[in-house]
């Protein structure tokens, strides 16, 4: 219900930016720094909209079983990270006492 909820609140104000900042004109004169910008503002604010419309309907529409598929999946990618992590202050650790 939490995620359902919280799609649908975020979805729609994020929905009517994205909406509003596509349709708008952008003048020919633009520098290439600013339509790279442009562009990726649009790319970050339909990112965040798609991920807000996936979010309302797995929380409405999620069976049981997916649910707890995704908490062994969620619980595998933290422990993947941790590990990662402590490999990487190893790393750290031993450069770090090398003097490299």
């Amino acid at each position: 219900m939490f995620l359902g909820v919280m799609g649908l609140l975020f979805m729609l104000p994020i929905g009517y930016v994205f909406y509003q900042h596509h349709t708008m004109t952008w003048p020919r004169d633009m520098s290439l720094g600013a339509r790279l910008l442009a562009i990726f503002i649009d790319e970050v604010v339909l990112t965040v909209f798609l991920l807000a419309s996936c979010c309302f309907i797995w929380g409405v529409a999620a069976p049981r079983w997916m649910e707890r598929f995704f908490e062994k999946t969620i619980f595998n990618l933290i422990l993947a990270l941790a590990l990662i992590s402590i490999l990487l202050l190893g790393v750290v650790i031993y450069i770090v006492s090398v003097g490299l």
